[in-house]
């Protein structure tokens, strides 16, 4: 996807501020965020597994979205493949931390095969993402670990196949259209059923309105996704505590936590909840998400997209795991 380097955008990454550059747009005449009968709350680790895999039943793709680099949201991933329904009703996973050009090392990896540190470390080395240090954590091999593990327990025809979403050296395609062309020709085709994990901004379905201007044709991946399988794709993104960027002013709203804790039920964290519910609907992306997107074009220097935003959390996604303050790590 082609874009004005002037035009410089940027998503955190992680709680050490690394940053790397990001597309997201909301498609003309976009789908309205998804009704479906979420639980009301899934409320810890078991409780979210449980919520996303009930999810399943009612579309075919789920976008999982992660503030990189964050334990918490490993566990509740790895949790979730390890979970025994997991592969009976899913069965295909598509990476952001996978290159398309190193699929065949990723699959005999995932298979169980031998394959040496240096061969396996290509598969997350070779994204475009890499230079970034993205994904120097140790939490990305270990997803692939636990899926492998999983697999070792399962016939080859019921095993879990996970595929690199990120292209490669000699892929040109754009990183959002690489991996909804992933999901179309490979994941989907397997199970009829998709999880989908990329940084949640990836699944964000709108933006403010400069914001999306300055991005020229980019599409997020959420938009593409709903584009292809309308009505069958739901949007998951993470709310909770994150570091202000170092170039961002310190103009932002800080996020009232105990506003979004008073207006739950459970006090389990981390928490699925649906943005579609009273109150949850309404508050402010510019409160909640206003460190996860920061633009440095003029005038007024660098500030959150969010910054004067009047978009709600409702409007952004169908549903967010809350992790509340101090989750940063």
């Amino acid at each position: 996807m082609a874009s004005d380097p002037g035009l410089h955008l940027r998503l955190l990454l992680n709680r050490r501020y690394l940053l790397a550059s990001v597309c997201v747009l909301a498609l003309p005449g976009m789908a309205k965020a998804a009704s479906l009968p979420l639980s009301e709350e899934g409320a810890g680790i078991d409780g979210i597994v449980q919520g996303l895999l009930s999810a399943f039943d009612h579309v075919d793709i789920v976008g999982l979205g992660e503030a990189h680099q964050r334990k918490t949201d490993s566990d509740i991933r790895i949790a979730l493949v390890r979970h025994p329904d997991f592969a009976k009703k899913v069965g295909s996973i598509v990476v952001e931390f996978g290159s398309t050009t190193e699929q065949t090392t990723l699959d005999r990896y995932i298979r169980g095969e031998s394959v040496s540190d240096s061969e396996l470390q290509k598969v997350w080395k070779t994204t475009t993402q890499a230079p970034n240090g993205v994904w120097d954590s140790p939490i990305y091999p270990a997803f692939f670990a636990a899926v492998r593990e999983v697999n070792a327990k399962l016939p080859a025809a019921a095993q879990i196949r996970v595929f690199g979403g990120d292209p490669g050296p000699g892929d040109n395609r754009g990183r959002e259209g690489s991996a909804v062309a992933v999901v179309k020709s490979l994941a989907m085709p397997k199970h009829g059923k998709v999880l989908i994990i990329y940084g949640a901004a990836h699944f964000y379905r709108t933006g403010p309105a400069a914001y999306l201007d300055s991005l020229g044709g980019g599409v997020g991946i959420g938009n593409l996704l709903e584009k292809a399988y309308p009505g069958r794709t739901l949007r998951v993104i993470v709310v909770g505590d994150l570091p202000r960027p170092p170039a961002q002013a310190a103009t932002d709203i800080p996020p009232n936590y105990r506003k979004f804790d008073a207006a739950l039920k459970n006090s389990a964290r981390p928490i699925l909840v649906s943005l579609q519910r009273q109150s949850f609907r309404d508050f402010t992306a510019e409160e909640f998400l206003s460190r996860t997107l920061t633009t440095c074009l003029p005038p007024g220097g660098c500030r959150s997209v969010f910054k004067g935003s009047t978009l709600t959390l409702g409007q952004m996604a169908d549903a967010c795991i809350y992790f509340g303050p101090g989750t940063s790590a």
